[in-house]
């Protein structure tokens, strides 16, 4: 396997836990903003955390669903709240018939996570990677948008990145309360925070912040390893047609995972390594921050529709190459695209890209989504040519700017920008 191939399995791997869904009770559920405040106990590995969610529902509704996780849940407070029930991985709170148009509810919790924050007491850090409910109980369903408001209590002589911009630090002895908004609106799977004693380089490029950290790397490599950052997002702006949302965007190197969340990404802390080897392994970097923009800013409606983020984010890593490194770079990474495909479809497990369960992915599943939809993506380019191709994927991104798709939708969007019938195409690459 090529290293790109390599890395982006390691990326799934690791994010897949979060996807595996269990069966979701009737909800009909919009949640317009979550206030978290949240102390992580690095050495325990333990949380204690409360969350203030407002929502509209149906006024008649008599309870809620939440995702709980594995989260104890101690007590459920709020003017309509009757009484609540945790069950498996859910919290189901009761209502009273009538409500007004807006709701709140306060949930007290505290947990252990086994998924979704990782700890490391020994390099003193913790860091968030998917499965949001595991350590904040809210609404996992990726077409539920909100804003996020975290407050963070930690050790005095650590530092930390969360989704949002930092708006207050608050001294409280031997520990510093920092508060986040994220006014901009945005899935909670996107939420996350990492914590530790982190070297750190700042920009400013068009008016966003970039920042780097890493408690192994120096500013000065922190530099050099993201120096890529600013063309990348110059990229991206271009072909979407939309400036990045927020004020700034920071990447962290630490632990062993990738994990893209709005307004940040956590990368693994030996890829900087492999980047000071090799200029040229961009990939994760790019896949990351075109998260931001298909991902975090166009979301599938659901996870059978998972293709919409990830085929996305890994062929627009491979578009950055060709435009940072030359065409052949570009033909290198399709073509290792292709050679997973291929080797899955030889051994007869080729399948849609629209799944009617993605509830137990497999390994071939996800290598599908990931390569296979990035592999389509470049057959769309071929089939259209670079014009139309490029024309589609801006008029797209503009249109659902803020939203959640289907694969239908994209379809169309296509349709409609290039004036082209791609039935036949969907049929029978994606379909």
């Amino acid at each position: 396997m090529q290293p790109i191939i390599l890395l982006l399995t390691s990326l799934y791997l690791f994010a897949a836990p979060y996807f595996c869904q269990t069966d979701q009770p009737a909800n009909d559920l919009n949640v317009t903003s979550y206030h978290a405040t949240i102390e992580p106990k690095i050495d325990r590995g333990y949380i204690d955390g409360s969350v203030t969610i407002r929502f509209s529902i149906d006024p008649h509704a008599t309870s809620i669903a939440l995702n709980s996780g594995g989260l104890q849940i101690s007590n459920v407070t709020g003017d309509n709240v009757t009484g609540f029930e945790q069950k498996d991985h859910w919290v189901v709170i009761q209502l009273a018939a009538r409500k007004e148009s807006e709701n709140i509810v306060q949930i007290l919790y505290s947990g252990k996570p086994s998924r979704g924050l990782v700890f490391d007491p020994e390099a003193g850090e913790a860091y968030t990677v998917f499965s949001t409910s595991q350590w904040m109980v809210c609404n996992d369903a990726p077409d539920d948008r909100a804003r996020f408001t975290l407050d963070l209590l930690i050790p005095s002589d650590k530092n930390c990145v969360a989704s949002g911009e930092l708006i207050k630090k608050t001294d409280q002895k031997d520990k510093t309360l920092y508060s986040w908004r994220q006014d901009y609106e945005s899935p909670s799977y996107t939420y996350g925070f990492a914590i530790g004693n982190f070297h750190e380089y700042e920009e400013d490029h068009n008016g966003v912040t970039l920042k780097y950290y890493s408690k192994d790397y120096q500013p000065d490599e922190l530099r050099d390893i993201f120096s890529n950052t600013r063309d990348m997002m110059d990229f991206f702006t271009q072909i979407s047609g939309l400036d990045y949302v927020q004020s700034t965007y920071s990447q962290i190197l630490m632990g062993d995972h990738y994990q893209e969340m709005s307004g940040f990404s956590v990368l693994k802390n030996s890829y900087g390594q492999l980047v000071q080897k090799d200029s040229t392994e961009m990939n994760l970097i790019s896949h990351e921050l075109a998260h931001q923009w298909w991902g975090n800013r166009i979301t599938c409606k659901n996870w059978n529709h998972f293709w919409l983020n990830e085929g996305f984010a890994t062929f627009l890593s491979a578009a950055y190459n060709e435009r940072r490194f030359g065409r052949e770079k570009y033909d290198s990474d399709i073509k290792s695209y292709f050679d997973v495909y291929q080797d899955i479809k030889n051994r007869g497990n080729d399948k849609s890209l629209i799944f009617e369960d993605w509830s137990n992915p497999t390994g071939d599943d996800r290598n599908l989504v990931y390569f296979k939809g990035a592999y389509v993506l470049h057959l769309l380019r071929q089939e259209l040519g670079d014009a139309a191709f490029w024309k589609a994927i801006r008029s797209y991104s503009r249109k659902y700017a803020g939203k959640s798709v289907e694969t239908i939708d994209f379809q169309r969007s296509v349709e409609e920008s290039s004036g082209e019938d791609l039935d036949l195409f969907f049929n029978e690459w994606v379909y």
